[in-house]
């Protein structure tokens, strides 16, 4: 057996490096895209959460206000006094931009995930692509290194057979 067949037993695929980073490349985003999908789902979840929380906020402001103008109506009043509830009402009511705020944060958050989670199954398909693309180069590599390891063993074969001593050439003239 010559040097070429040991070669050929220990030869390893030429992009074998390259699947290995594809491959990485490929199992790092499909961790990105499983990242993606749930903070997808925590944003989704938030939303209704600052929803209901803007509600609470507006119901406890319009029951504090209406508990103020009870307690004032049930008095007689100072100019003073009506100056300051009427303070404490813009003052209650000031606080609800914040919440409003949060629910609008909170919707720009699921917008965001969605379109991240979109880029990450592109990135996906595009990682998944590459890597077939090198497992069908490999499975054409394999078979062109098949038939060169067959062509190496015919002519090693050959050798084995010729005369000692015997040329390529005096042996072309023996079998014309």
């Amino acid at each position: 057996m010559g040097c070429e067949g040991i070669w050929l037993a220990v030869a390893k695929y030429i992009l074998a490096d390259l699947v290995r980073v594809r491959t990485l490349r490929k199992d790092r985003v499909e961790r990105e895209l499983v990242a993606a999908k749930e903070r997808l789902a925590e944003a989704e979840r938030q939303v209704p959460i600052r929803e209901k929380e803007l509600e609470d906020y507006r119901n406890w402001v319009d029951s504090e206000i209406n508990r103020l103008y009870t307690e004032i109506i049930r008095k007689s009043v100072h100019k003073a006094a009506v100056d300051d509830l009427t303070y404490a009402v813009r003052a209650l009511r000031a606080k609800e931009p914040e919440y409003v705020k949060r629910v609008q944060d909170a919707k720009e958050d699921v917008k965001k995930a969605q379109d991240l989670l979109e880029e990450k199954k592109v990135e996906r398909i595009q990682a998944q692509r590459n890597l077939e693309k090198l497992d069908a180069h490999r499975e054409e590599w394999m078979v062109e290194q098949a038939k060169l390891e067959e062509f190496l063993s015919d002519k090693e074969l050959e050798e084995s057979f010729r005369p000692k001593g015997v040329g390529e050439a005096e042996l072309e003239k023996t079998f014309i």
